[in-house]
C-alpha cells in the first residue's frame, strides 16, 4: 500500500512539475506550494503557517481525510497514505527538495506539522504562491474530485494486483463492492470510467 501511495503521490507531483515548467516557474519549494491540484473548501481545514523563512512549516489541526476515516473506522488504513503521500507529491515535483513530516493526526498526534524546507516565504515570494495559487495559473491547476479519486483507485490497484496477483485482484474487487454498497452505482462508475487514463501527463 505504502509503495501504491508513493506512485500515486509521484504521478501527481509530475504533473504539478509540468504545469510549473510551461508557465517558465523554476521548480523551488515556493512553486510546489503553488501548483498544488486541489484546494480545500472552507471549514474543512485549518492550515496554520507557523514559519516562513528559510524554511515553510505548516500545522494542521483538522483534517477531512482524518475525518471521514475515524468516522469509518478506518485510521489504520488512512495511515499508510499519510505515511507516504506528502514527501511523494514533492518527490514528484523534484526530488531534490526536501520535506519533513514531524507529526501526524493519523499517527494519533494532536496535527499535522510540515516543514519544507528553503521554501523561503519572504514577502515577495509569499504574495507570488498567492497569486500563482490564487490568479494565473490559479483554478487551472485543480483537477476535479472525478479525476482524483480515479486516479487514486486506478493507480492502487493497478500496484497491488501487479504485487499480489489474484490475491490483490480479489483485494480491490471486494474493495470495488464495498464502495459501491455505501456511494451507489454512479460513484462506482466516476472510479471506473479512470482506468485507461495516463496519470503521468497531464489530461488534455
Amino acid at each position: 500500500m505504502r509503495k501504491a501511495v508513493c506512485a500515486y503521490g509521484e504521478q501527481r507531483g509530475h504533473r504539478m512539475a509540468l504545469r510549473a515548467r510551461a508557465n517558465g516557474h523554476a521548480l523551488t519549494m515556493a512553486n510546489f506550494l503553488a501548483y498544488g491540484e486541489w484546494s480545500l473548501e472552507p471549514g474543512e481545514s485549518d492550515l496554520q503557517v507557523v514559519a516562513k523563512v528559510p524554511h515553510a512549516r505548516v500545522h494542521i489541526g483538522k483534517c477531512p481525510w482524518h475525518r471521514v476515516w475515524a468516522q469509518k473506522d478506518l485510521l489504520p488504513y488512512g495511515r499508510y497514505y499519510c505515511l507516504e503521500i506528502d514527501a511523494a507529491l514533492v518527490r514528484g515535483f523534484n526530488p531534490e527538495l526536501k520535506l519533513d513530516v514531524k507529526e501526524s493526526l493519523t499517527a494519533g498526534q494532536p496535527r499535522c506539522d510540515f516543514v519544507f524546507h528553503d521554501a523561503n516565504l519572504t514577502l515577495r515570494n509569499y504574495l507570488a504562491v498567492a497569486y500563482r495559487k490564487l490568479v494565473n495559473p490559479g483554478r487551472a491547476c485543480r483537477m476535479p474530485w472525478d479525476y482524483h479519486c480515479g486516479h487514486l483507485y486506478k493507480t492502487v490497484g493497478d500496484i497491488i494486483v501487479r504485487e499480489l496477483g489474484a490475491p490483490g485482484q480479489e483485494a480491490v474487487d471486494t474493495a470495488l463492492a464495498e464502495f459501491t454498497a455505501t456511494y451507489g452505482q454512479r460513484a462506482t462508475r466516476i472510479l471506473t470510467d479512470f482506468q485507461d487514463t495516463d496519470f503521468n501527463k497531464l489530461p488534455e
